[in-house]
């Protein structure tokens, strides 16, 4: 069992391996909660994308030897608000589920960004077979995913009960 700590201090590595439910429970015990998707898209404006030039922006595209790198080692991967890794490090469950659906994958393309993936919502293939429950939204891509991460991918691809050594979650401030 992973007990998750919330932690967001400058060289901290952030928590993986954790479930949707994990990182809600580690984000209610720090005082906070998920970050709902439209907080999480506004609080990546401006990070860069690791596809668009290569992974020279910094960001982490398993150049920290397959692991996720600690907060802010890679000081180039930050948004326009000060916020560190929010691409290119780990998925970051965030508050949104989804339904399942059969769409198929497909890549956002855009001349600032380059292509970001969005993963169908197929949680079943990660659930020995089930069906019919709903996917846990990701966002940003991890370190795996390597330039199609990115400030716009989005993973719907996961059950909430999944977890993943390239998944983790970004915590909000308390209430809405």
């Amino acid at each position: 069992t992973t007990t998750a700590a919330a932690c967001s201090a400058t060289g901290a590595v952030p928590q993986a391996s954790i479930t949707w439910f994990q990182a809600a429970q580690m984000c209610a015990n720090a005082g906070k909660r998920l970050c709902t998707n439209a907080e999480w898209q506004t609080a990546a404006s401006g990070t860069p994308d690791p596809g668009a030039d290569g992974g020279a922006t910094g960001c982490n595209v398993n150049s920290n030897g397959g692991m996720p790198a600690p907060t802010s080692e890679h000081s180039d991967c930050v948004s326009r608000f000060g916020a560190y890794d929010l691409a290119g490090n780990l998925w970051e469950w965030v508050a949104d589920w989804h339904g399942m659906d059969s769409a198929t994958n497909s890549v956002v393309t855009n001349a600032t960004y380059g292509d970001d993936y969005m993963y169908d919502v197929s949680p079943a293939t990660n659930q020995g077979g089930g069906a019919n429950f709903p996917a846990a939204a990701l966002r940003g891509g991890g370190w795996p995913n390597q330039a199609d991460a990115g400030a716009f991918a989005l993973g719907l691809f996961s059950a909430p009960s999944h977890s993943d050594a390239a998944i983790g979650a970004r915590c909000c401030a308390g209430g809405r």
